[in-house]
Protein backbone atom coordinates (compact mmCIF):
# COMPACT_ATOMS: atom_id res chain seq x y z
CA UNK A 1 0.00 0.00 0.00
CA UNK A 2 1.20 3.52 -0.81
CA UNK A 3 0.26 6.72 1.00
CA UNK A 4 -0.86 8.42 -2.21
CA UNK A 5 -3.72 5.89 -2.38
CA UNK A 6 -5.39 7.89 0.41
CA UNK A 7 -5.53 11.03 -1.72
CA UNK A 8 -8.69 9.92 -3.53
CA UNK A 9 -10.57 10.53 -0.28
CA UNK A 10 -11.50 13.95 1.08
CA UNK A 11 -12.95 13.15 4.51
CA UNK A 12 -10.13 11.32 6.31
CA UNK A 13 -9.79 10.44 10.00
CA UNK A 14 -6.49 9.18 11.44
CA UNK A 15 -6.88 7.18 14.66
CA UNK A 16 -4.24 6.07 17.16
CA UNK A 17 -5.02 3.32 19.66
CA UNK A 18 -6.61 4.14 23.01
CA UNK A 19 -4.17 5.53 25.60
CA UNK A 20 -1.67 6.17 22.79
CA UNK A 21 2.06 5.91 23.30
CA UNK A 22 4.79 7.92 21.58
CA UNK A 23 4.97 5.61 18.56
CA UNK A 24 1.23 5.85 17.90
CA UNK A 25 1.20 9.64 18.20
CA UNK A 26 4.30 10.02 16.02
CA UNK A 27 2.91 7.71 13.33
CA UNK A 28 -0.44 9.46 13.22
CA UNK A 29 1.27 12.84 13.11
CA UNK A 30 3.41 11.68 10.17
CA UNK A 31 0.34 10.71 8.17
CA UNK A 32 -1.36 13.96 9.18
CA UNK A 33 1.60 16.01 7.87
CA UNK A 34 1.65 14.09 4.58
CA UNK A 35 -2.07 14.61 4.00
CA UNK A 36 -1.94 18.30 4.94
CA UNK A 37 0.89 18.89 2.47
CA UNK A 38 -1.22 17.15 -0.19
CA UNK A 39 -4.05 19.64 0.41
CA UNK A 40 -6.27 17.46 2.60
CA UNK A 41 -7.76 18.42 5.95
CA UNK A 42 -7.56 15.23 8.05
CA UNK A 43 -8.75 14.79 11.62
CA UNK A 44 -6.27 13.07 13.99
CA UNK A 45 -7.91 11.41 17.02
CA UNK A 46 -7.61 8.88 19.79
CA UNK A 47 -10.16 7.58 22.29
CA UNK A 48 -10.44 5.51 25.44
CA UNK A 49 -11.89 6.07 28.87
CA UNK A 50 -9.76 9.15 29.52
CA UNK A 51 -7.32 11.45 27.72
CA UNK A 52 -3.53 11.33 27.81
CA UNK A 53 -2.11 12.25 31.22
CA UNK A 54 1.36 10.68 31.20
CA UNK A 55 3.96 13.43 31.53
CA UNK A 56 6.15 12.66 28.54
CA UNK A 57 3.12 12.28 26.27
CA UNK A 58 1.65 15.59 27.40
CA UNK A 59 5.01 17.25 26.70
CA UNK A 60 5.30 15.56 23.30
CA UNK A 61 1.88 16.69 22.10
CA UNK A 62 2.26 20.22 23.48
CA UNK A 63 5.87 20.99 22.56
CA UNK A 64 5.63 19.54 19.05
CA UNK A 65 2.22 21.12 18.51
CA UNK A 66 0.68 17.83 17.40
CA UNK A 67 -3.01 18.37 16.48
CA UNK A 68 -4.35 15.18 18.02
CA UNK A 69 -7.79 15.28 19.66
CA UNK A 70 -9.28 13.09 22.37
CA UNK A 71 -12.86 12.04 21.58
CA UNK A 72 -15.35 9.50 22.84
CA UNK A 73 -17.74 9.83 19.90
CA UNK A 74 -17.18 10.60 16.24
CA UNK A 75 -19.91 12.95 15.05
CA UNK A 76 -19.95 11.67 11.48
CA UNK A 77 -19.07 8.62 9.37
CA UNK A 78 -15.87 9.51 7.47
CA UNK A 79 -15.05 8.34 3.96
CA UNK A 80 -11.81 6.82 5.25
CA UNK A 81 -10.55 5.97 8.74
CA UNK A 82 -6.86 5.02 9.03
CA UNK A 83 -5.67 3.32 12.22
CA UNK A 84 -1.96 3.72 13.01
CA UNK A 85 0.04 1.48 15.35
CA UNK A 86 -3.07 -0.68 15.72
CA UNK A 87 -5.61 -2.64 13.67
CA UNK A 88 -9.18 -1.43 13.16
CA UNK A 89 -11.63 -3.49 15.21
CA UNK A 90 -9.12 -4.91 17.70
CA UNK A 91 -9.55 -4.54 21.45
CA UNK A 92 -7.04 -1.74 22.02
CA UNK A 93 -8.77 0.76 19.75
CA UNK A 94 -12.28 2.18 20.07
CA UNK A 95 -14.31 1.24 17.01
CA UNK A 96 -15.83 4.11 15.05
CA UNK A 97 -17.89 3.53 11.92
CA UNK A 98 -16.33 4.45 8.59
CA UNK A 99 -17.18 3.91 4.92
CA UNK A 100 -13.69 2.49 4.32
CA UNK A 101 -10.80 1.65 6.64
CA UNK A 102 -7.04 1.31 6.31
CA UNK A 103 -4.33 0.04 8.65
CA UNK A 104 -0.67 0.93 9.18
CA UNK A 105 0.91 -1.16 11.93
CA UNK A 106 4.00 -3.08 13.02
CA UNK A 107 2.28 -5.58 15.32
CA UNK A 108 1.33 -9.11 14.35
CA UNK A 109 -2.22 -9.29 13.00
CA UNK A 110 -4.28 -12.46 13.46
CA UNK A 111 -7.35 -11.25 11.62
CA UNK A 112 -7.98 -9.70 8.22
CA UNK A 113 -6.97 -6.02 8.25
CA UNK A 114 -8.65 -5.42 4.89
CA UNK A 115 -7.33 -4.61 1.41
CA UNK A 116 -5.83 -1.26 2.43
CA UNK A 117 -3.21 -2.29 4.94
CA UNK A 118 0.50 -1.98 5.50
CA UNK A 119 1.61 -4.31 8.29
CA UNK A 120 5.35 -4.74 8.69
CA UNK A 121 5.84 -6.88 11.77
CA UNK A 122 9.58 -7.11 11.18
CA UNK A 123 9.93 -3.39 11.98
CA UNK A 124 10.66 -2.17 15.50
CA UNK A 125 8.15 0.66 15.37
CA UNK A 126 5.29 2.07 13.36
CA UNK A 127 7.33 5.28 13.16
CA UNK A 128 9.88 3.39 11.03
CA UNK A 129 7.12 2.27 8.66
CA UNK A 130 5.86 5.82 8.29
CA UNK A 131 9.39 7.14 7.66
CA UNK A 132 9.85 4.61 4.84
CA UNK A 133 6.41 5.26 3.37
CA UNK A 134 7.02 9.01 3.41
CA UNK A 135 10.39 8.54 1.73
CA UNK A 136 8.69 6.45 -0.98
CA UNK A 137 6.44 9.46 -1.67
CA UNK A 138 9.41 11.86 -1.88
CA UNK A 139 8.40 13.50 1.41
CA UNK A 140 11.48 14.89 3.21
CA UNK A 141 10.81 14.43 6.93
CA UNK A 142 13.80 16.54 7.91
CA UNK A 143 12.16 19.67 6.49
CA UNK A 144 9.77 19.43 9.46
CA UNK A 145 11.81 19.30 12.67
CA UNK A 146 8.77 18.59 14.84
CA UNK A 147 7.92 15.55 12.75
CA UNK A 148 11.53 14.33 12.70
CA UNK A 149 11.65 14.65 16.50
CA UNK A 150 8.34 12.82 16.93
CA UNK A 151 9.38 9.90 14.73
CA UNK A 152 12.77 9.60 16.44
CA UNK A 153 11.12 9.57 19.87
CA UNK A 154 8.48 7.08 18.73
CA UNK A 155 11.20 4.65 17.66
CA UNK A 156 13.23 5.30 20.84
CA UNK A 157 10.29 4.44 23.09
CA UNK A 158 9.02 1.42 21.16
CA UNK A 159 12.46 -0.21 20.92
CA UNK A 160 13.41 0.36 24.59
CA UNK A 161 15.98 3.08 23.89
CA UNK A 162 16.97 1.43 20.56
CA UNK A 163 17.90 -1.86 22.25
CA UNK A 164 15.25 -3.81 20.29
CA UNK A 165 15.85 -2.46 16.78
CA UNK A 166 14.75 -5.12 14.27
CA UNK A 167 15.16 -3.77 10.74
CA UNK A 168 17.40 -1.59 8.63
CA UNK A 169 14.50 0.88 8.46
CA UNK A 170 14.81 1.33 12.24
CA UNK A 171 18.54 2.04 11.86
CA UNK A 172 17.84 4.52 9.04
CA UNK A 173 15.30 6.39 11.17
CA UNK A 174 17.57 6.45 14.21
CA UNK A 175 20.56 7.75 12.23
CA UNK A 176 18.96 10.14 9.74
CA UNK A 177 16.56 12.34 11.73
CA UNK A 178 17.37 16.01 12.37
CA UNK A 179 15.63 16.05 15.73
CA UNK A 180 15.42 18.47 18.65
CA UNK A 181 17.91 16.87 21.04
CA UNK A 182 16.97 19.16 23.93
CA UNK A 183 13.29 18.17 23.72
CA UNK A 184 14.19 14.50 23.33
CA UNK A 185 16.19 14.63 26.58
CA UNK A 186 13.31 16.42 28.27
CA UNK A 187 10.80 13.74 27.22
CA UNK A 188 13.12 10.88 28.11
CA UNK A 189 13.57 12.36 31.56
CA UNK A 190 9.87 13.06 32.06
CA UNK A 191 8.56 9.53 31.94
CA UNK A 192 7.00 9.95 35.37
CA UNK A 193 5.50 12.94 37.13
CA UNK A 194 6.12 13.34 40.87
CA UNK A 195 2.63 12.08 41.61
CA UNK A 196 3.15 9.08 39.33
CA UNK A 197 6.49 8.34 40.97
CA UNK A 198 4.72 8.36 44.32
CA UNK A 199 2.09 5.97 42.94
CA UNK A 200 4.77 3.66 41.56
CA UNK A 201 6.82 3.72 44.75
CA UNK A 202 3.84 3.07 46.98
CA UNK A 203 2.69 0.22 44.75
CA UNK A 204 6.09 -1.48 44.69
CA UNK A 205 6.33 -1.30 48.48
CA UNK A 206 3.25 -3.52 48.71
CA UNK A 207 4.33 -6.03 46.05
CA UNK A 208 3.09 -9.58 46.58
CA UNK A 209 5.70 -12.12 45.50
CA UNK A 210 4.65 -15.60 44.34
CA UNK A 211 8.10 -17.05 44.98
CA UNK A 212 7.11 -20.58 43.99
CA UNK A 213 6.38 -19.40 40.46
CA UNK A 214 8.83 -16.48 40.15
CA UNK A 215 5.90 -14.13 39.71
CA UNK A 216 4.67 -10.93 41.37
CA UNK A 217 1.44 -8.96 41.73
CA UNK A 218 1.17 -5.24 42.43
CA UNK A 219 -1.86 -3.04 43.01
CA UNK A 220 -1.43 0.64 42.16
CA UNK A 221 -3.65 3.59 42.77
CA UNK A 222 -5.73 4.76 39.83
CA UNK A 223 -3.37 6.13 37.17
CA UNK A 224 -2.68 6.39 33.44
CA UNK A 225 -2.55 2.78 32.12
CA UNK A 226 0.92 3.45 30.71
CA UNK A 227 2.20 3.86 34.29
CA UNK A 228 1.20 0.27 34.98
CA UNK A 229 3.58 -0.78 32.21
CA UNK A 230 6.43 1.22 33.75
CA UNK A 231 5.86 -0.43 37.13
CA UNK A 232 5.70 -3.84 35.48
CA UNK A 233 8.95 -3.22 33.61
CA UNK A 234 10.58 -2.28 36.92
CA UNK A 235 9.35 -5.51 38.49
CA UNK A 236 10.93 -7.64 35.77
CA UNK A 237 14.31 -6.22 36.79
CA UNK A 238 13.93 -7.77 40.24
CA UNK A 239 15.87 -10.98 40.82
CA UNK A 240 13.76 -14.14 40.38
CA UNK A 241 10.75 -12.31 38.94
CA UNK A 242 10.02 -13.78 35.50
CA UNK A 243 6.44 -12.60 35.16
CA UNK A 244 4.21 -10.05 36.84
CA UNK A 245 0.76 -8.49 36.89
CA UNK A 246 0.26 -4.84 37.82
CA UNK A 247 -3.26 -3.50 38.12
CA UNK A 248 -5.19 -0.43 39.21
CA UNK A 249 -8.85 0.52 39.63
CA UNK A 250 -10.47 1.89 36.49
CA UNK A 251 -13.98 2.60 35.29
CA UNK A 252 -16.17 -0.35 36.32
CA UNK A 253 -13.23 -2.61 37.05
CA UNK A 254 -9.46 -2.97 36.96
CA UNK A 255 -6.91 -2.27 34.25
CA UNK A 256 -4.04 -4.80 34.02
CA UNK A 257 -0.51 -4.73 32.67
CA UNK A 258 1.18 -8.11 32.28
CA UNK A 259 4.85 -8.83 31.62
CA UNK A 260 6.97 -11.92 31.02
CA UNK A 261 10.67 -12.37 30.37
CA UNK A 262 10.58 -16.17 30.12
CA UNK A 263 9.71 -18.22 27.05
CA UNK A 264 7.68 -20.51 29.29
CA UNK A 265 5.03 -17.83 29.77
CA UNK A 266 3.49 -15.90 26.91
CA UNK A 267 2.20 -12.65 28.39
CA UNK A 268 -0.79 -12.60 26.02
CA UNK A 269 -1.90 -16.09 27.10
CA UNK A 270 -1.22 -15.18 30.72
CA UNK A 271 -3.42 -12.08 30.48
CA UNK A 272 -6.21 -13.98 28.71
CA UNK A 273 -6.11 -16.74 31.36
CA UNK A 274 -6.29 -14.30 34.27
CA UNK A 275 -9.19 -12.34 32.80
CA UNK A 276 -11.17 -15.31 31.44
CA UNK A 277 -14.89 -14.98 32.33
CA UNK A 278 -14.28 -11.65 34.13
CA UNK A 279 -13.01 -9.47 31.29
CA UNK A 280 -10.53 -9.72 28.44
CA UNK A 281 -6.81 -9.69 27.89
CA UNK A 282 -4.19 -10.10 25.19
CA UNK A 283 -1.09 -8.64 23.62
CA UNK A 284 2.34 -10.00 22.81
CA UNK A 285 4.76 -12.61 24.13
CA UNK A 286 6.53 -10.21 26.49
CA UNK A 287 3.97 -7.49 27.09
CA UNK A 288 0.20 -7.67 27.39
CA UNK A 289 -2.72 -5.96 29.03
CA UNK A 290 -6.30 -6.52 29.99
CA UNK A 291 -9.35 -5.44 31.89
CA UNK A 292 -11.42 -7.31 34.45
CA UNK A 293 -14.56 -6.66 36.46
CA UNK A 294 -14.97 -8.18 39.92
CA UNK A 295 -17.75 -7.88 42.46
CA UNK A 296 -17.15 -5.58 45.41
CA UNK A 297 -16.57 -8.48 47.81
CA UNK A 298 -13.66 -9.93 45.81
CA UNK A 299 -10.09 -9.04 46.77
CA UNK A 300 -8.46 -8.39 43.39
CA UNK A 301 -4.92 -9.25 44.51
CA UNK A 302 -6.01 -12.61 45.94
CA UNK A 303 -8.03 -13.29 42.80
CA UNK A 304 -4.99 -12.70 40.56
CA UNK A 305 -2.67 -14.69 42.83
CA UNK A 306 -5.03 -17.67 42.72
CA UNK A 307 -5.20 -17.42 38.94
CA UNK A 308 -1.38 -17.41 38.79
CA UNK A 309 -1.21 -20.52 40.97
CA UNK A 310 -3.75 -22.31 38.79
CA UNK A 311 -1.98 -21.21 35.62
CA UNK A 312 1.22 -22.85 36.82
CA UNK A 313 -0.29 -25.97 38.38
CA UNK A 314 -3.27 -26.83 36.18
CA UNK A 315 -1.73 -26.42 32.72
CA UNK A 316 -0.26 -29.54 31.18
CA UNK A 317 3.27 -29.03 29.84
CA UNK A 318 4.56 -31.07 26.90
CA UNK A 319 8.13 -30.58 25.66
CA UNK A 320 10.36 -32.48 23.21
CA UNK A 321 12.11 -33.88 26.29
CA UNK A 322 8.80 -35.35 27.48
CA UNK A 323 9.08 -37.90 24.71
CA UNK A 324 6.47 -39.49 22.48
CA UNK A 325 2.80 -39.52 23.45
CA UNK A 326 1.22 -42.69 24.70
CA UNK A 327 -1.43 -43.18 22.03
CA UNK A 328 -3.09 -46.16 23.74
CA UNK A 329 -6.00 -44.01 24.97
CA UNK A 330 -6.15 -41.81 21.84
CA UNK A 331 -8.29 -42.27 18.75
CA UNK A 332 -6.97 -42.38 15.21
CA UNK A 333 -8.23 -39.77 12.73
CA UNK A 334 -7.66 -38.99 9.09
CA UNK A 335 -8.15 -35.83 7.12
CA UNK A 336 -11.35 -35.48 5.16
CA UNK A 337 -10.84 -35.11 1.44
CA UNK A 338 -10.17 -31.48 0.69
CA UNK A 339 -7.88 -29.38 -1.45
CA UNK A 340 -5.39 -27.56 0.74
CA UNK A 341 -2.83 -24.91 -0.01
CA UNK A 342 0.95 -25.05 0.18
CA UNK A 343 3.85 -22.81 -0.79
CA UNK A 344 7.44 -23.61 -1.72
CA UNK A 345 9.68 -21.58 0.57
CA UNK A 346 12.02 -20.89 -2.33
CA UNK A 347 9.11 -19.13 -4.07
CA UNK A 348 9.13 -16.65 -1.19
CA UNK A 349 12.83 -15.82 -1.17
CA UNK A 350 16.18 -17.27 -2.24
CA UNK A 351 17.42 -20.45 -0.58
CA UNK A 352 19.19 -19.78 2.70
CA UNK A 353 17.34 -16.56 3.56
CA UNK A 354 15.33 -16.67 6.77
CA UNK A 355 11.53 -16.60 6.71
CA UNK A 356 9.52 -15.52 9.75
CA UNK A 357 6.04 -17.02 10.02
CA UNK A 358 3.21 -16.00 12.34
CA UNK A 359 0.99 -18.93 13.28
CA UNK A 360 -2.18 -19.05 15.37
CA UNK A 361 -0.32 -19.54 18.64
CA UNK A 362 3.37 -18.96 18.04
CA UNK A 363 6.01 -17.82 15.61
CA UNK A 364 8.17 -20.04 13.48
CA UNK A 365 11.45 -19.28 11.78
CA UNK A 366 13.05 -21.27 8.97
CA UNK A 367 15.49 -20.84 6.14
CA UNK A 368 14.14 -21.07 2.61
CA UNK A 369 15.04 -24.47 1.18
CA UNK A 370 13.79 -26.59 -1.70
CA UNK A 371 12.95 -29.27 0.89
CA UNK A 372 10.85 -26.92 3.08
CA UNK A 373 7.24 -25.98 2.39
CA UNK A 374 4.62 -23.87 4.12
CA UNK A 375 1.22 -25.48 4.58
CA UNK A 376 -1.91 -23.30 4.69
CA UNK A 377 -4.67 -24.61 6.97
CA UNK A 378 -8.38 -24.10 6.47
CA UNK A 379 -8.48 -21.17 8.87
CA UNK A 380 -5.53 -19.49 7.16
CA UNK A 381 -3.01 -20.79 9.71
CA UNK A 382 0.50 -21.13 8.32
CA UNK A 383 3.05 -23.70 9.46
CA UNK A 384 6.26 -25.21 8.09
CA UNK A 385 6.51 -28.80 6.81
CA UNK A 386 9.40 -30.86 5.47
CA UNK A 387 9.15 -32.12 1.91
CA UNK A 388 9.29 -35.75 3.07
CA UNK A 389 6.44 -35.23 5.53
CA UNK A 390 4.46 -33.34 2.89
CA UNK A 391 4.82 -36.20 0.42
CA UNK A 392 3.60 -38.67 3.07
CA UNK A 393 0.50 -36.66 3.91
CA UNK A 394 -0.42 -34.79 0.72
CA UNK A 395 -0.47 -35.13 -3.05
CA UNK A 396 -0.02 -32.05 -5.29
CA UNK A 397 -2.95 -31.42 -7.64
CA UNK A 398 -3.90 -28.99 -10.39
CA UNK A 399 -6.94 -27.79 -8.45
CA UNK A 400 -6.52 -24.73 -6.25
CA UNK A 401 -8.02 -24.58 -2.75
CA UNK A 402 -11.19 -22.67 -2.01
CA UNK A 403 -9.78 -19.21 -1.36
CA UNK A 404 -12.74 -18.41 0.90
CA UNK A 405 -10.89 -20.60 3.44
CA UNK A 406 -8.19 -17.97 3.48
CA UNK A 407 -10.13 -14.86 4.37
CA UNK A 408 -7.77 -14.31 7.30
CA UNK A 409 -4.61 -15.44 5.56
CA UNK A 410 -1.62 -13.95 7.37
CA UNK A 411 1.58 -12.72 5.78
CA UNK A 412 5.21 -13.64 6.31
CA UNK A 413 8.36 -11.58 6.45
CA UNK A 414 11.98 -12.26 5.54
CA UNK A 415 15.38 -10.93 6.54
CA UNK A 416 15.56 -8.47 3.65
CA UNK A 417 11.94 -7.65 2.78
CA UNK A 418 10.81 -4.09 3.48
CA UNK A 419 7.26 -5.22 4.10
CA UNK A 420 5.17 -8.30 4.74
CA UNK A 421 4.89 -10.68 1.81
CA UNK A 422 1.39 -11.58 0.55
CA UNK A 423 1.05 -15.34 0.23
CA UNK A 424 -2.20 -15.60 -1.71
CA UNK A 425 -0.61 -15.48 -5.19
CA UNK A 426 1.98 -18.16 -4.31
CA UNK A 427 -0.45 -20.85 -3.14
CA UNK A 428 -0.45 -24.20 -4.95
CA UNK A 429 -3.04 -26.96 -4.48
CA UNK A 430 -2.71 -30.37 -2.84
CA UNK A 431 -5.10 -32.96 -1.46
CA UNK A 432 -4.78 -35.10 1.64
CA UNK A 433 -3.32 -38.55 1.25
CA UNK A 434 -4.94 -41.74 2.53
CA UNK A 435 -1.78 -42.15 4.62
CA UNK A 436 -2.34 -38.86 6.45
CA UNK A 437 -3.42 -40.16 9.85
CA UNK A 438 -3.04 -38.76 13.34
CA UNK A 439 -3.79 -39.73 16.90
CA UNK A 440 -5.80 -37.18 18.86
CA UNK A 441 -7.48 -36.67 22.19
CA UNK A 442 -9.76 -33.84 23.22
CA UNK A 443 -8.31 -31.72 25.98
CA UNK A 444 -10.20 -31.26 29.23
CA UNK A 445 -7.47 -28.99 30.56
CA UNK A 446 -5.19 -26.18 29.43
CA UNK A 447 -1.97 -27.32 27.76
CA UNK A 448 1.28 -25.90 26.43
CA UNK A 449 3.12 -27.80 23.73
CA UNK A 450 6.71 -26.78 23.06
CA UNK A 451 6.85 -28.12 19.52
CA UNK A 452 10.24 -28.74 17.95
CA UNK A 453 9.59 -26.33 15.07
CA UNK A 454 8.45 -23.33 17.13
CA UNK A 455 11.21 -20.74 17.47
CA UNK A 456 12.61 -18.97 20.54
CA UNK A 457 11.14 -21.42 23.04
CA UNK A 458 7.57 -20.41 22.19
CA UNK A 459 4.72 -22.84 22.52
CA UNK A 460 1.33 -23.83 21.18
CA UNK A 461 -1.48 -23.12 23.64
CA UNK A 462 -4.50 -25.36 23.98
CA UNK A 463 -7.72 -24.82 25.91
CA UNK A 464 -10.39 -27.31 27.01
CA UNK A 465 -12.11 -28.55 23.86
CA UNK A 466 -9.04 -28.28 21.64
CA UNK A 467 -7.19 -31.41 20.53
CA UNK A 468 -3.78 -32.77 21.52
CA UNK A 469 -2.40 -34.46 18.42
CA UNK A 470 0.55 -36.49 17.19
CA UNK A 471 1.42 -37.94 13.81
CA UNK A 472 0.48 -41.62 13.45
CA UNK A 473 3.95 -42.39 12.10
CA UNK A 474 5.79 -40.19 14.65
CA UNK A 475 4.36 -40.05 18.15
CA UNK A 476 6.95 -37.44 19.17
CA UNK A 477 5.62 -34.91 16.61
CA UNK A 478 3.12 -33.36 19.03
CA UNK A 479 1.03 -30.23 18.53
CA UNK A 480 -2.34 -28.59 19.24
CA UNK A 481 -5.26 -28.25 16.81
CA UNK A 482 -8.01 -25.82 17.70
CA UNK A 483 -11.45 -27.38 18.09
CA UNK A 484 -13.13 -25.49 15.24
CA UNK A 485 -10.32 -26.46 12.86
CA UNK A 486 -10.22 -30.11 13.95
CA UNK A 487 -13.94 -30.64 13.56
CA UNK A 488 -13.83 -29.12 10.09
CA UNK A 489 -11.04 -31.19 8.55
CA UNK A 490 -10.74 -34.51 10.46
CA UNK A 491 -12.90 -37.62 10.72
CA UNK A 492 -12.43 -40.74 12.81
CA UNK A 493 -10.47 -43.49 11.05
CA UNK A 494 -10.96 -47.21 11.40
CA UNK A 495 -9.25 -48.34 14.54
CA UNK A 496 -6.68 -51.10 14.21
Amino acid sequence: MKLHEFLRFDDIVIQAHDYPDADAIASGYALYCYLKKAGKDPLFIYSGREPISKSNMVIMVKELDIPVKYITQLDHVPELLVTVDCVYGERNVTKFEAKETAVIDHHECRGDPGPMSEIRSNYGSCSSIMARMLADEGFNVNLNRSLATALYYGLYMDTVAFSEIKHLADVDLRDSMHFDSVLIRKMINSNLSRDEMTIAGAALEKCFYCDEFNSAVVRAERCDPNILGIIADMLLQVENVDSCVVYCPSFNGYKLSVRSCTERINAADFAAYITKNVGNGGGHAGKAGGFMTLDAATDATNFIVEKIKRYHTEIRIITPETGALDVFSMKKYRKKYCVYGYILTTDICPAGEKIFVRMLEANSELAADENKYLMIGVEGEVYPIDKSKFETNYTPCDELPDMSFYENLPTVTTETADSSIPLRTMIKGCCSSDKAEIYAVRLNEYAKVFAKWVKDGGYLYGQPGDYLVCQAHDHSDVYIIKQKIFDKIYEEAEQA
